[in-house]
């Protein structure tokens, strides 16, 4: 979702630059679809940036002390796994805080949860399709429904959460403009909330 996002805002904006030789931004808005595309580029961010945070803060929380009491922390720190679970956070609040300022809106709040479910839904329903045996397996332990309330527990945990970061998200650009902007400021704020959620060693 976040590699969707990007790519369209991205292409976008590429767009956007070619056509500004003929036209006006106000003609260019007023191009067919145009709207449409310009709404889906901020919804997408909006779902895919806390979610972001979420698995990165998921791994370094939760799944990493829990490989650490078991079989150990080794598949955590591999380089490909380091990248999964932390570039993704980072480079979320890059574009937040860096480039291009996408809005994250507290109107659009239930977008991220409800991504979130789908998720949950989708994974519950390949639970049967991940190991040829065709056992149930479940992607995290969190997501095991026979775990009865502890599941549930968790998933609303998880939730709130989101929400948590979500607000996060709206809130990056007032703490940057409190702090007095600039460069340093910018680079500040994002580098203090990865190393928030992020986790590279043990």
């Amino acid at each position: 979702m976040l590699g969707i996002s990007f790519a369209v805002s991205g292409l976008l904006t590429l767009y956007v630059e070619k056509c500004r030789n003929h036209y006006s931004y106000d003609e260019i808005a007023a191009f067919p679809y145009m709207k449409l595309v310009l709404r889906a580029s901020i919804l997408l961010f909006e779902m895919a940036a806390p979610l972001s945070m979420l698995v990165s803060f998921v791994v370094t929380y939760v799944l990493w002390p829990k490989a650490l009491k078991g079989n150990g922390s080794d598949s955590c720190k591999r380089t490909t796994v380091l990248i999964q679970h932390n570039a993704n956070a980072i480079m979320s609040l890059v574009e937040l805080g860096l480039l291009g300022g996408l809005p994250v809106r507290f109107t659009d709040l239930p977008l991220a949860p409800m991504f979130g479910v789908a998720f949950i839904l989708f994974s519950w329903g390949m639970r049967f399709s991940w190991v040829p045996s065709g056992e149930p397996q479940f992607l995290y332990f969190f997501l095991d429904t026979t775990l009865g309330k502890k599941s549930t527990i968790a998933l609303v945990i998880l939730v709130g959460i989101l929400i948590a970061f979500y607000a996060i998200f709206v809130l990056v650009e007032d703490i940057i403009l409190y702090l007095g902007g600039g460069m340093k400021v910018h680079v500040g704020v994002v580098t203090v909330v990865s190393m928030f959620v992020c986790r590279f060693r043990d």
